[in-house]
């Protein structure tokens, strides 16, 4: 079992992934719109703020395997990572971050991994950067405008 927290885009593209790769996953979400349809879809959801160990109870932190903190609320992310280190010491902790120094605090919490935003964010524009001037004829225009492209690649 596998635990998600924070079903926006970034975890609703974890959760998608991991369900066709057969595997179970447990959301934890605070958006109680969000809970009432994944629920209509017989999702397996829990209410509450991932950083309560009721919550983290609820959602199985005890067998779960793994636990992916979609959340944007870093702080949020940082004192779960303590909690579900505390609750489950074998468990592989996946974080998200905006930046470098929440990342920090995130794996000093317990984190095993951590994927920063601003981090990521800058090697996309470097690789673009870098392709640009590898073909500076060609015009991809802005980041993000393909669908269905994180980075609008084309």
């Amino acid at each position: 079992r596998i635990i998600v927290a924070g079903y926006g885009p970034v975890g609703r593209v974890v959760t998608e992934r991991l369900e066709r790769d057969g595997l179970a996953v447990t959301i934890v979400e605070l958006n109680l719109d969000t809970i009432a349809r994944q629920l209509a879809l017989d999702k397996r959801v829990v209410y509450g703020d991932v950083s309560n160990p009721d919550v983290l109870t609820r959602a199985g932190i005890h067998e779960a395997s793994a636990l992916v903190l979609a959340v944007p609320d870093e702080d949020c992310a940082v004192r779960a990572c303590a909690v579900a280190r505390r609750m489950n010491p074998g468990i592989f902790i996946l974080a998200r971050t905006n930046y470098l120094s929440k990342g920090m605090l995130a794996s000093r919490a317990g984190a095993d991994a951590v994927v920063i935003e601003e981090v990521v964010t800058a090697e996309a524009m470097q690789q673009r950067l870098f392709e640009h001037l590898r073909n500076p004829g060609r015009d991809d225009g802005p980041a993000g405008t393909e669908p269905g492209s994180a980075t609008g690649d084309r």
